[in-house]
């Protein structure tokens, strides 16, 4: 009956909620690889544009913060060559502006990479495109003189894969018009509109707060390893939905490397510029690079073009590696695909950088990087280690709060890690590498589970970030479901879908009603005073994952930026009052006093699961012996009265 029901109902979830909270978590959940195919015309030039028949039609617009408080770049491209480098923004009195700024273009040698011939998912290929483009045979010969053939001369039979043939012009891609601008003198918080030369379409953005204002709540979007898939698609439309808006403060979107996934095929920069203007028109969009900018021909050229960061404010050479305040946040990125030593460009940067960071204006400390640290995937086992080596102590020597990666299709968040060991002082990791590309999910996980990792699931997401106030962090992160291009949003939660969560009395958790699930979310709290580590930090190596990684001088002997070049002129005081250091040392996540609660209040709800699971199978008992008395009085009645009689009718 319903009493039995309502029992048995509360008490497995009392039983589930006992279990998640003493355990680190592998979700059970995996993603199908199979998908709808997305042609490269899914995203076609001019789709986007208002009226087509303007002269160049700009596209692909999307923002970035620029160098200095109050900027805002405005990044699109055109056709035209004859169309000006100029935005028109106004504010709320109605005023237009004008701001000029420049335009360049590039060519490359195209490189097929062969994923582009049968992805896990996305995309695939017209392989006969490709042989008409490499096929040179109908124009490859002297005109003067014909019985010579050219030096360029080929018969396409099967594709070529790899970089293409410098002698054949079919094979370099050139790029559009990209136009960059910039927008100065803006007032965090507030919305301003805007309209790009070549396009007559209306544009918005509310502007973040300017570094070091104490803008809360604050809403961050966090992905990476996007590419253009029905996957990504809807997970960009997922992120603008929680962002755009966002009250009281506008947020902003960290791309963690991995955007395009052109991978030589340098048009899919154009089609993902047109995929992504929805969100990134509208909500900054800050990158860190990944391999698929660097590898495959690509060498940063197409990254570099169109999506600029703010790295000369911050002192960096390079765009590769950045930092900015927005609001009560650094943001941090670095290359993982660059020298990482301490004599590198990065590395002397990177310390330079940390020893600037005001932790009063800027409590947040975020790390943006492509390749994890901490991951326990079969893909891409340590190959950051390097860099791990290399850095992991100035981060923790800065209490870096948040470290954010991509690289594994799959997502995973740590336990405060340093080292390989839980430690309190330490950063969080988040691996992000979900964002619906065409390589599919990374799968197997590594067993046993580590103890550094929280919670992991291969399936497809995007995560957000909450800063509710200078301690307190609300982090979320949510999957998408299966694909279906008859659905609006390209997802649903069908029973078609592999791997469906159904709930333990039958209940299948994923409904149709949503556009995607709440798969992990953690409250991250971190201490009022961000000092440097106490010497009791470097001594919490009472929970390490086995095998230890391999010790090194500077691991817990001394201070991380014992490491640092002696040229460098940080200088970190480790001798302060215990009180701040206790503070730190305990209040990282869930601390040890409410770490305590929590296993109290898991083990009572895992009591008081097994206890009205007993109530609810006696009561069950109870209530089957009641029905089969119930049901002798029935037949005994149906054979005294017979069938026919109204008052079966009744029973009935």
């Amino acid at each position: 009956d319903l009493f039995f029901f309502l029992m048995m109902r509360l008490s497995m979830r009392c039983l589930m909620c006992g279990v998640a909270f003493v355990y680190p978590h592998t979700s059970t959940y995996r993603r199908p690889r199979s998908s709808p195919l997305l042609p490269l015309e899914y995203w076609p030039a001019g789709k986007s544009c208002a009226n087509a028949h303007l002269t160049g039609c700009s596209e692909q617009v999307h923002l970035a913060l620029g160098d200095g408080a109050g900027e805002m770049v405005v990044v699109w491209s055109t056709t035209d060559d004859t169309t000006a480098s100029q935005v028109t923004w106004w504010s709320g009195d109605g005023a237009e502006h004008l701001a000029n700024g420049s335009a360049t273009a590039y060519s490359q040698l195209l490189f097929l990479a062969d994923g582009l011939k049968n992805p896990a998912i996305g995309v695939r290929v017209n392989e006969q495109q490709l042989l008409a483009m490499q096929d040179t045979s109908a124009w490859a010969q002297d005109s003067f003189d014909p019985s010579y053939r050219s030096s360029s001369y080929h018969e396409a039979k099967t594709v070529l894969y790899g970089i293409g043939q410098y002698k054949n012009p079919q094979e370099i891609y050139d790029s559009p018009l990209i136009h960059t601008v910039t927008l100065t003198d803006l007032v965090g918080g507030n919305t301003y509109g805007y309209r790009v030369s070549g396009s007559d379409r209306h544009y918005s953005f509310t502007m973040p707060p300017h570094g070091g204002v104490a803008a809360y709540p604050l809403t961050i979007g966090l992905t990476a390893d996007l590419g253009q898939t029905a996957v990504s698609n809807a997970n960009i439309h997922k992120l603008r939905q929680q962002l755009n808006n966002v009250e009281p403060f506008a947020g902003f979107v960290l791309l963690a490397g991995d955007l395009s996934y052109a991978d030589g095929y340098y048009s899919r920069w154009d089609s993902f510029g047109r995929m992504i203007e929805p969100l990134a028109s509208e909500v900054p969009l800050m990158v860190a690079g990944g391999n698929h900018e660097f590898a495959f021909a690509e060498a940063w050229q197409s990254y570099n073009a169109r999506y600029p960061m703010p790295f000369r404010s911050s002192g960096s050479v390079s765009n590769l590696w950045w930092s900015r305040d927005i609001g009560p946040v650094h943001v941090i990125a670095l290359c993982s695909y660059a020298g990482t030593t301490r004599s590198s460009l990065q590395h002397r940067w990177l310390v330079r950088d940390l020893s600037r960071v005001d932790r009063k204006r800027t409590p947040w400390l975020i790390v943006m990087m492509h390749a994890p640290w901490y991951n326990s995937n079969f893909e891409h086992v340590a190959e950051a280690e390097l860099m791990r080596l290399d850095m992991e102590n100035l981060l923790y020597a800065y209490s870096v709060d948040l470290v954010l990666s991509g690289h594994t299709h799959a997502y995973e968040r740590t336990y405060p890690v340093f080292d390989g060991c839980l430690n309190s002082c330490a950063p969080l990791y988040l691996n992000l590498g979900d964002g619906g590309n065409r390589e599919g999910v990374s799968f197997p996980w590594r067993e046993p589970q580590p103890v550094w990792s929280a919670f992991r699931e291969a399936s497809f997401g995007v995560g957000t970030l909450l800063l509710i106030n200078e301690t307190h962090a609300l982090y979320n992160w949510s999957r998408s479901a299966c694909e279906d291009p008859a659905s609006p949003d390209h997802i649903n939660f069908n029973m078609t879908c592999e791997g469906m969560t159904w709930g333990l009395m039958g209940d299948h958790m994923d409904g149709p009603s949503f556009s995607t699930v709440a798969s992990d979310m953690t409250y991250i709290v971190r201490p009022r005073d961000r000092l440097p580590p106490s010497s009791s930090c470097y001594a919490q190596q009472a929970v390490c994952s086995a095998p230890a990684s391999p010790p090194r001088a500077s691991s817990f002997s001394n201070s991380p930026l014992s490491a640092s070049p002696a040229s460098s002129s940080v200088t970190v005081d480790l001798s302060g009052p215990q009180s701040p250091q206790v503070e730190f040392a305990n209040s990282y996540s869930a601390n040890y006093y409410s770490g305590t609660i929590v296993g109290l209040v898991s083990v009572s709800s895992f009591i008081a699961g097994v206890f009205l699971a007993l109530l609810g199978f006696k009561q069950y008992e109870s209530t089957t012996k009641r029905l089969e008395t119930e049901t002798l009085s029935v037949c005994s009645v149906f054979k005294l009265i017979g069938p026919s009689s109204s008052a079966s009718s009744h029973l009935l």
